[in-house]
């Protein structure tokens, strides 16, 4: 047992003296970010399909109707991705004197639709709204591929900045090296606001009607960097 003791308190005195000499240095903390405002490549539209009444069968037919139209218009048209976002049938409910009355039905479907063909976006608007659905929503953003390829980038010019504080910051200390003890680098996406519906289009456009002017506009993405460096020790005298 004694032996034990002995071995683990030369460990302990070792790993002090290591980290004491590791710890040797200066130790400063430094940031750099790199920023790039990037034009938006890819819209997102909400749209919802509600049908309200008594007949719940024929709401639910209306609805699908609804819905199969727009997938079978958009299915022609390139680079559009179609998605159902949801689907629900509730009761209406009527109050009356004592309890609750069921009055009808709602049955709502929402669909997202994505795309990166912007120039035709005008047309595949005209063709939900022509089929009887709400736009809810509209919003440009940046596709994933150009997103992680720019920051990519950016993460590159972080680095170089981060490289050039240090060696900045090592020469005004004397210097003739630094040592780079901790890196971590993390990203930022600050897309387009999104747009609803009603602000987007005052009423749903009819045949004769002009497309709507939409322009996609930029995000930013930024990506930070920061860590510590260790620069040699230097005693500097004081006047």
């Amino acid at each position: 047992m004694k032996r034990l003791l002995l071995i683990l308190a030369v460990l302990c005195v070792f790993m002090n003296q290591s980290f004491a000499a590791e710890m040797k240095g200066t130790i400063i903390s430094l940031s750099a970010k790199a920023t790039l405002e990037v034009p938006n490549d890819e819209v997102v539209v909400n749209f919802r399909v509600e049908e309200r009444g008594k007949k719940l069968d024929a709401l639910r037919k209306r609805v699908n109707q609804v819905s199969a139209s727009i997938k079978k218009s958009l299915t022609k048209e390139k680079g559009v991705k179609l998605k159902t976002s949801s689907r629900s049938v509730d009761p209406i409910w009527k109050p009356n004197q004592y309890n609750r009355v069921r009055d009808g039905w709602s049955v709502v479907q929402t669909g997202i639709v994505t795309s990166q063909d912007l120039d035709a976006v005008p047309r595949w608007l005209d063709v939900i709204e022509k089929a009887g659905a709400k736009l809810q929503s509209l919003s440009f953003r940046i596709s994933d591929g150009l997103r992680r390829t720019t920051q990519e980038r950016l993460r590159l010019q972080a680095i170089k900045q981060f490289r050039s504080k240090s060696m900045t910051i090592a020469k005004a200390l004397d210097a003739k090296a630094f040592h780079i003890r901790h890196l971590n680098t993390g990203s930022s996406y600050s897309p387009q606001p999104m747009y609803r519906g009603e602000m987007m289009m005052a009423k749903s456009m009819a045949a004769d009607a002009a497309a709507p002017a939409l322009s996609s506009g930029d995000s930013r993405i930024s990506v930070s960097v920061n860590g510590d460096i260790e620069v040699e020790e230097h005693t500097f005298r004081v006047n």
